[in-house]
């Protein structure tokens, strides 16, 4: 059994890692955000693109350490991944920071797949791409490969639409507080208005 969470907006309140930084550190990268969703640039360049704005503000990786380190965690995290981790095996897979999933997985997470950020002396400089924003599933299939887990034995727990692909290869998979407006819902068998994880606890019991 292979329980897979997305991060930004299920384990962490925030829709997204990225953002919540440039919040933090009071930076603007809508005009970044604008480029993607037109097509103009790709993941990688969406990374990039977000580590410069930072890079060019004085901001360290010290900072960007300190950032995450203080982002609040989702309730019944706890509780969460020892109900899950006592089934089986726990990923999460996400286009957030994987500083901040690391930081996660110290509550009983097996696999983490997240997108990274390289640093020299100190400074962020590029963007590492792990999981591409628009088809996390292929990190899914390949986990899945490796495991040698049926549909069947895979759950996912996502938050929009750029998880629907990893649910459409679940057995089961539910949206937690689904971002308004997305259309997960139709993904999904089960859907938590909650933010609770324990919430999940009780779809199994």
């Amino acid at each position: 059994m292979l329980t897979v969470f997305d991060m930004d907006g299920v384990l962490i309140e925030e829709r997204s890692s990225w953002r919540l930084l440039h919040r933090v550190f009071g930076t603007d990268n809508s005009s970044v955000v604008k480029k993607y969703r037109e097509g103009k640039i790709d993941d990688l360049q969406f990374l990039n693109e977000d580590i410069r704005i930072w890079r060019e503000h004085g901001i360290k990786e010290e900072d960007i350490k300190k950032a995450l380190e203080g982002v609040p965690l989702t309730p019944g995290i706890r509780e969460c991944m020892d109900f899950f981790g006592s089934r089986g095996k726990v990923a999460i897979i996400s286009g957030g920071i994987d500083m901040l999933a690391e930081r996660i997985a110290r509550y009983g997470v097996d696999y983490v797949f997240a997108n990274g950020i390289e640093y020299r002396n100190g400074i962020p400089w590029k963007g590492i791409l792990r999981v591409p924003i628009r088809n996390k599933e292929s990190i899914l299939k390949k986990l899945m490969e490796n495991m040698k887990l049926k549909k069947e034995d895979v759950v996912v727990v996502g938050d929009n639409i750029h998880d629907a692909g990893m649910m459409n290869l679940a057995g089961m998979a539910i949206a937690f507080n689904p971002k308004e407006g997305s259309g997960i819902e139709k993904h999904a068998n089960f859907v938590v208005k909650r933010r609770d994880l324990k919430e999940l606890i009780k779809i199994f019991e």
